[in-house]
């Protein structure tokens, strides 16, 4: 192999010799016994600097991202848009590796970059920060919030029992004003707001199973109702698919989202909202949300599409 014969793989420096990290030895491994030039890279800056450099030469065949969902946003957010990815999953949920069909298995993940079968998905943009497959203001995202502080290391989804815990005395609960595409007439307000590129939440909700992470749009998913039991009482029918026939909840399409800050009434005082981007703390309000078409170039395995 003469050109497109480099393989750069991003790894997490606290994998070590744990199995991750035994895992992507092996990937490395593999695809140097296929004769690609593949190396282990474990800081993202020296990710970012070798892939420019191989796709200006024209010999990088595709970026690993060997991680979760975060690995592959911070990658997104630091390649070009034209840096072809694969995501080799080793992280807790990894939604995005399980809507295209890609799984830990070193076998799979080398037949995909042999195959070099490439497409285009759109990214969602919040604030100026790219993401993958969701984002979401309000309780979950304070919740998101408390478990980034609290965490050390690998977690599980029982490690979100303290965090929810301290979010129901914290979170209010209030009315989040937004406006779709721009349209300031149509003024709306939700307790609950979700934006889908991709049809995937943790735990296996599925808020938005139309969702198309390359028709150019976001959906956009809110519940009015405020308060804890409201929200208990959307998660019992969210597990069984009724959620979309329930009062108060709105389904949107959307290119542009603007989620402006909710003020406490009497004193006219903004209130602290975080919001949350592919299980990651993000920021808070305000927040402007838009998609951006076709700007990440995935790998798939022969046989799988998104």
């Amino acid at each position: 192999m003469t050109t497109l014969n480099r393989v750069l793989i991003a790894a997490n420096p606290k994998s070590g010799a744990g199995p991750s990290g035994q895992k992507v030895a092996e990937l490395n491994a593999s695809l140097q016994e296929r004769g690609f030039q593949s190396q282990l890279l474990y800081s993202l800056a020296e990710v970012q600097q070798q892939s420019m450099e191989a796709l200006a030469t024209g010999q990088l065949r595709a970026v690993v991202a060997a991680g979760g969902d975060g690995t592959v946003g911070a990658l997104a957010n630091l390649l070009p848009h034209n840096t072809p990815m694969l995501v080799f999953p080793l992280g807790t949920e990894n939604l995005l590796a399980k809507h295209i069909g890609m799984t830990d298995h070193i076998g799979q993940a080398c037949d995909a970059i042999v195959a070099n079968r490439r497409f285009d998905m759109d990214l969602g943009c919040a604030n100026g920060r790219y993401f993958l497959v969701m984002l979401s203001i309000g309780f979950d995202a304070q919740v998101v919030r408390e478990m980034s502080a609290l965490r050390t290391g690998h977690i599980s989804r029982w490690s979100y029992t303290k965090p929810i815990i301290t979010s129901l005395f914290k979170y209010s609960f209030p009315q989040l004003p937004y406006v779709i595409d721009g349209n300031d007439s149509e003024l709306a307000s939700a307790a609950w707001i979700f934006v889908f590129n991709v049809p995937r939440y943790a735990a296996s909700l599925n808020f938005c199973p139309q969702a198309n992470p390359c028709d150019g749009k976001l959906d956009v998913c809110t519940f009015t109702k405020s308060g804890i039991a409201w929200g208990v009482g959307y998660l019992s029918r969210l597990r069984f698919g009724l959620h979309q026939s329930m009062r108060g909840f709105r389904h949107s399409l959307a290119t542009e989202l603007a989620v402006r800050c909710p003020t406490i009434q009497r004193v006219a005082s903004p209130i602290s909202v975080p919001y949350q981007i592919d299980g990651d703390p993000g920021g808070e309000l305000p927040l402007k949300v838009e998609v951006l078409r076709n700007k990440l170039t995935l790998l798939q395995p022969p046989g799988v599409g998104p």
